[in-house]
């Protein structure tokens, strides 16, 4: 095991020298100095108070990220994601996908609830379809399609399950004898047991999300408590023994939302506030916390203006991490439309934080979208004109510059 161990921080290390990773990178770069990117051999933990932004930070970082980082760099990475949609549908995240997509491809932002055309007088335009039929859109959602498995499994044991056939099935389970004293006779006896896992395709990272495990089914007779229990043992196994990457969401107790958490400004996810069973906390390797101040009506948030920001901040904390720093906090711009994140300029930059507030007034609450606006009144070809001389950068890639 010690010559395993030592030459695994060998085969790291020439990874990096090699111009390979180790990590998926994150794309918030303060954050990253203390949380670089999804790890193999990591589980994580995220949790937040109802409505705080949880899934959709889950999404953010643990669907978006992996898979277009892994179809950008089919060299460095392999990725397949088992999803466990307890709360949604596999349309309506999907869905959120290709908000995500338009917004960040071709400066659109629009939300899934116009991708369907729900209201009569907000038609999608035919224009937007086209993008989304288009080769460049095609390749990644097909690429998304294919390596994005959405399972319909609900109780601890039967997600277990189907998460062990795709490991024996894309891996070696290695094995060695051991001698056991048998309890009732006395006798030493030799018995073959698990060893270490070798996965066929070193490159892959398997990402298993579970959204939330408060909504698991119960089995045998299990308490809720106890199912959350029984399901997190399941992903320690399949961290520790298959290099997996489990990814829980769980919601905060009503304690952490109530009127004297708010009175104590105590409104951060915490290990001990956690709804239906702290043990999650206790076999997470990193636990990450989201909040959202503007809920809780709060004027002012750790140096940023929540009467401008509104609902169009978050707060990500790394409440817990097992082999690093913990209790490191960013500030992020949230757009609720399109799923999409990115770190705010710090409080006290307040020339880049006036930026913010104009594009959150001009283009959010002004609902003002250039793009949306020019396709739907047929004005395609100004739109690839504006384009191609860059002019939307003041609008829609206003994080980008």
């Amino acid at each position: 095991m010690i010559e395993r161990v030592i030459q695994t921080l060998k085969d790291r290390r020439n990874r990096v020298l090699q111009g390979e990773i180790n990590c998926i990178p994150f794309t918030f770069s303060r954050f990253t100095k203390d949380l670089p990117g999804i790890e193999k051999d990591k589980y994580y933990l995220i949790s937040g108070s109802p409505k705080a932004g949880k899934s959709q930070i889950a999404n953010f970082m643990f669907l978006y990220t992996p898979i277009l980082y892994a179809y950008h760099n089919p060299d460095k990475v392999r990725v397949k994601i088992f999803y466990f949609p307890l709360e949604e549908t596999p349309e309506n995240i999907t869905l959120r996908f290709m908000s995500y997509l338009l917004y960040t491809m071709s400066d659109i932002r629009i939300a899934p609830i116009d991708l369907k055309s729900t209201n009569s007088e907000k038609v999608l335009p035919e224009e937007i379809l086209n993008a989304l039929e288009s080769n460049e859109y095609q390749e990644i959602l097909k690429f998304y399609e294919e390596n994005v498995l959405f399972l319909s499994d609900r109780n601890p044991t039967g997600i277990f399950k189907t998460l062990l056939k795709y490991a024996e099935s894309t891996g070696t389970v290695h094995k060695k004898i051991v001698n056991i004293t048998n309890k009732e006779t006395g006798l030493v006896e030799k018995r073959e047991v698990f060893d270490y896992y070798e996965p066929n395709d070193p490159k892959e990272y398997v990402v298993v999300i579970t959204d939330h495990v408060s909504l698991l089914e119960s089995e045998r007779g299990f308490t809720l408590r106890e199912t959350i229990n029984k399901f997190s043992e399941y992903m320690m196994i399949l961290r520790n023994k298959y290099h997996y990457i489990p990814v829980v969401i769980q919601q905060q107790s009503t304690e952490t939302n109530s009127l004297e958490a708010f009175k104590n400004s105590k409104i951060r996810p915490t290990m001990a506030g956690l709804s239906d069973s702290k043990y999650t906390a206790k076999d997470a390797s990193v636990m990450l916390g989201i909040t959202n101040p503007y809920a809780f009506e709060l004027p002012e948030y750790l140096g940023y203006d929540i009467t401008k920001l509104r609902g169009n901040v978050r707060f990500l904390e790394i409440v817990l991490n097992r082999e690093g720093e913990s209790n490191g906090v960013v500030g992020l711009y949230f757009d609720g439309a399109t799923n999409y994140f990115n770190e705010l300029p710090l409080p006290g930059n307040r020339k880049e934080m006036e930026k913010v507030y104009g594009y959150i007034n001009n283009i959010i609450r002004g609902k003002t979208n250039p793009v949306f606006i020019l396709l739907s009144r047929g004005k395609t070809k100004i739109v690839k004109d504006l384009r191609n001389r860059k002019l939307f950068s003041k609008f829609a890639n206003l994080f980008n510059q």
